[in-house]
């Protein structure tokens, strides 16, 4: 009979101010802060948010019919499992551009991921709910004439292909979201493995992230930072003036809110407010400009750009 672990009741660690919460934002600050240039002798360590440079997102992106292993590219990709099968998470369905279209997501969780793959320039292409087998039992089905059954097919809540400057390859980089507090559960640990050793037989790298990954502030700059640039379809045609607009703000000594030096910025440039405050979104989405994540991106605060 196997027992259960005694549970602290009213522990509360992951309540917003506690002492818990606060050494997990510590440990996120330190991830970030201690970037280290890719190393590709050891790929299978790949963490997304420690990686260093500051690379710039070249677009439109082109990408190849299909990956290594045979699964559609971001635009005919169709997710696995569909917004509507999540049974436990507030799910729904997200436009993102670099997952061609239409994005599902089954947590909240993953919705904070993906607005942050969405922003962040080492990500080309997003595909979510993506589709991992064994391709041994596969063949095993192949050859007694039978159809796999959908059972045996697991769904990686993201699959990203990533352009690292100065590696001449495509790497593909799976992630899981999964709340911390679950991570030591071992049906969640061996999933985890499970799926890292089959993506893994293709060149494909794994990584789990909890929703300490990203802040909640930097969560609200990247939903605000898109929605400057929203409904904006001919996107190529601005990439020009966000490396204009970049080089602008990196130069100017203008001082006060985001408002003012943007508005100001802008009008030098040849621009409207509204078109600026847009540019604004295209720069950071291209990797032009990077925000501060310590601070809120609000119109009515001061511009906290990083170097």
């Amino acid at each position: 009979m196997v027992k259960s672990e005694p549970k602290i009741i009213g522990a509360c660690s992951h309540l917003p101010f506690s002492r818990g919460e606060a050494a997990c934002l510590r440990q996120t600050v330190r991830d970030i802060d201690d970037k280290k240039p890719y190393d590709h002798d050891q790929v299978e360590t790949l963490a997304l948010r420690q990686i260093s440079g500051n690379p710039i997102l070249r677009w439109p992106i082109e990408l190849p019919p299909h990956d290594p292993a045979g699964v559609s590219s971001a635009g005919e990709f169709q997710c696995w499992k569909k917004a509507c099968d999540s049974k436990i998470g507030i799910a729904g369905v997200y436009f993102s551009r670099k997952s061609g279209g239409r994005a599902s997501c089954h947590s909240f969780l993953e919705e904070k991921l993906l607005r942050y793959f969405e922003m962040c320039p080492f990500v080309v292409e997003i595909r979510t709910q993506y589709p991992s087998w064994d391709w041994s039992t596969y063949y095993r089905y192949v050859q007694s004439g039978r159809r796999m059954p959908t059972a045996k097919v697991m769904t990686i809540d993201f699959m990203l292909t990533l352009q690292i400057p100065g590696y001449p390859f495509r790497l593909y980089h799976g992630v899981s979201g999964k709340p911390l507090s679950l991570l030591t559960d071992d049906r969640v640990i061996e999933r985890h493995d499970r799926e890292a050793q089959q993506i893994w037989k293709w060149g494909c790298t794994h990584e789990v992230m909890t929703e300490w990954t990203v802040s909640g502030i930097e969560h609200i700059n990247n939903r605000r930072l898109l929605s400057f640039m929203l409904h904006t379809d001919d996107l190529e045609n601005y990439v020009v003036h966000a490396a204009e607009l970049a080089r602008a703000l990196k130069a100017t000594t203008a001082k006060g809110s985001l408002d003012r030096v943007l508005s100001m910025v802008g009008r030098r440039l040849g621009w409207g407010q509204r078109v600026a405050y847009r540019i604004f979104g295209i720069a950071h989405f291209l990797g032009y400009l990077r925000w501060n994540h310590r601070f809120e991106l609000n119109r009515s605060n001061s511009m906290m750009l990083l170097k």
